[in-house]
């Protein structure tokens, strides 16, 4: 497999998220996901939405769902993290489907933030919500539309986390 650009990688998630009908996404900016995120925000066929914290974000996608759209956020764990009270409140306990596109910090070979690795799939499982690593770019389009299945079927959010390989950074 041939190590893609940032901006290819983005291109592709991007690619991805419309092919499986994703037409809203909220994002947080991180350094890692920043070509992701200038790619979401150019691309006229996608209502983006910046935010400041990502319980709001799950607020925003909620909203967005329910007026119609097919939402997906953008965030790094710990951020996933900092919105596990909004995504029990809201969308667990509302059935609300959102894919959520998590960069997985502290992952296998990340020299940082390990201990936020360590934490990110066991949180995520105690929340019920179902998870796949996305390590590879050739997997991008059946990864996301797959997350996008499952949750318009389970009426939950299901989460895609982003490693460095398939965002293509260091």
């Amino acid at each position: 497999m041939e190590k893609m650009d940032p901006k290819r990688s983005a291109l592709a998630i991007v690619g991805g998220l419309k092919k499986a009908g994703v037409d809203f996404v909220a994002t947080l900016p991180d350094e890692k996901m920043l070509d992701l995120i200038r790619t979401v925000e150019s691309d006229p066929e996608l209502r983006h939405i910046p935010l400041c914290r990502e319980e709001e974000g799950i607020g925003i996608c909620a909203g967005a769902y329910l007026a119609g759209r097919k939402t997906a956020i953008i965030m790094q764990n710990a951020g996933f993290l900092n919105s596990c009270n909004a995504l029990t409140t809201t969308c667990l306990q509302f059935q609300i489907p959102i894919v959520l596109l998590i960069y997985y910090a502290g992952d296998i070979g990340d020299r940082g933030f390990t201990t936020l690795g360590a934490v990110t799939e066991p949180v995520l499982q105690a929340l019920g919500i179902r998870s796949y690593i996305l390590r590879r770019t050739d997997e991008i389009d059946e990864t996301i539309a797959g997350a996008e299945v499952l949750a318009e079927d389970s009426k939950r959010p299901v989460a895609v986390l982003l490693t460095k390989s398939v965002l293509g950074v260091k």
